[in-house]
């Protein structure tokens, strides 16, 4: 799907941009399974780093933001081209937001610290591990521009939203038979939504693939 232009320069901005975002991808991937990690651990003093390096991932995107600027003041992209810069634009919002849940699921953790492990928990290990997976996957298709992956990506969303009904359900049965239990379960709960709502992000990162490549946003029409 790449082409190459007259200005050798034109491409290796396109190549940069696209490696830029992929660096996001590769930073984002890491504060989600740090989360993870903080959140089994009960660890603080990797909570507060993970809290602090999201700054990080909010520098990347204002690179991607002024890379994408200076193309489309300067080469004034077409067809293809201008549907990546922009859909290039719409996908590191969505890793700064994956980035900030994961921050999120952080900053709940110590209201845990005197909370058992639970099958409630369990249940969001596994919501960020699916995650984890797409994030990996969604990341390989926007590198082969691969919009039949993308789309098994958009479908594997589903599980993510099962996943989040039952620690709904299992929370809702702790809080009611466990009332010492509110305040952890009320943590659990905001952790499982930001898990969720990640999906959704990596749920519009191969929306966006589609869109680089068909020129349409409905992802369904390769299902």
């Amino acid at each position: 799907m790449a082409k190459n232009h007259i200005v050798k320069s034109y491409d290796h901005e396109l190549k940069n941009l696209k490696l830029k975002i992929l660096e996001m991808g590769t930073a984002c991937g890491h504060q989600l399974s740090e989360a993870v990690k903080s959140l089994k651990n009960r660890d603080q003093e990797l909570t507060e780093k993970i809290i602090a390096e999201d700054a990080k991932v909010n520098a990347l995107q204002h690179e991607v933001e002024q890379m994408t600027i200076n193309l489309l003041a300067m080469r004034q992209p077409l067809a293809i081209d201008l549907r990546n810069v922009v859909a290039n634009l719409k996908i590191a919002s969505d890793l700064e937001r994956i980035a900030d849940y994961a921050a999120n699921m952080a900053r709940h953790v110590n209201e845990l610290n005197s909370m058992p492990l639970s099958d409630s928990i369990n249940i969001i290990f596994d919501m960020a591990d699916q995650a984890l997976g797409m994030l990996n996957d969604v990341l390989g298709a926007y590198q082969e521009l691969n919009i039949e992956q993308a789309a098994h990506v958009w479908r594997l969303d589903s599980e993510i939203n099962r996943g989040y009904e039952e620690l709904i359900e299992s929370l809702r049965t702790m809080m009611t038979e466990q009332t010492g239990k509110i305040r952890g379960a009320t943590a659990l709960l905001f952790i499982g939504r930001s898990c969720e709502r990640i999906g959704d992000h990596i749920k519009n990162i191969a929306e966006h693939i589609h869109y680089i490549v068909t020129g349409n946003s409905d992802i369904r029409k390769s299902i």
